[in-house]
């Protein structure tokens, strides 16, 4: 489905000429302009360029944040400096970092060219076993906290 550029209703689009500028429409906007024709037909070739390729579903790995956080200051690289470095805003490096927001596949790759790490994975690829920390890997928060039982 399509977004109107009018309205921001999603359906079957139309181009319009709406006051010298051509706008992808829905029904209930084409009134405001010239219809030229429709855009979100089954035969447009539009449509055929955005369906899926053939080969592996990619995906960002699930611990993309901490990846990144970690890379980043193994680097010695402040946040501000690594989006100068990208060419992106301090603030969407931040959300990369706290997981609130995931990169896009081609930043994605970008990051891992300059950190050295892989952030993008094949989808349903398994990761090999990892095993868990023993007591003697070091202490836990859970250490150092008292249960009180409540009466």
């Amino acid at each position: 489905m399509s977004i109107c550029e009018m309205c921001g209703a999603s359906g079957f689009l139309i181009n319009v000429d709406v006051e010298g500028v051509e706008l992808k429409v829905c029904n209930n906007c084409k009134k405001y302009g010239k219809v030229k024709k429709s855009f979100s037909s089954p035969s447009s070739p539009y449509k055929k360029s955005l369906q899926k390729q053939e080969g592996p579903a990619l995906k960002i790995v699930g611990n993309y944040a901490s990846l990144i956080r970690s890379a980043r200051e193994k680097k010695g690289m402040s946040q501000e400096d690594f989006a100068k470095f990208l060419s992106e805003r301090e603030s969407v490096v931040s959300k990369w970092e706290q997981g609130v927001m995931k990169p896009r596949f081609g930043i994605a790759r970008k990051i891992g060219k300059i950190l050295h790490i892989n952030l993008i994975e094949k989808e349903g690829e398994k990761k090999p076993f990892e095993q868990k920390k023993s007591k003697a890997d070091g202490m836990t928060l859970g250490d150092f906290i008292k249960v009180r039982k409540r009466n």
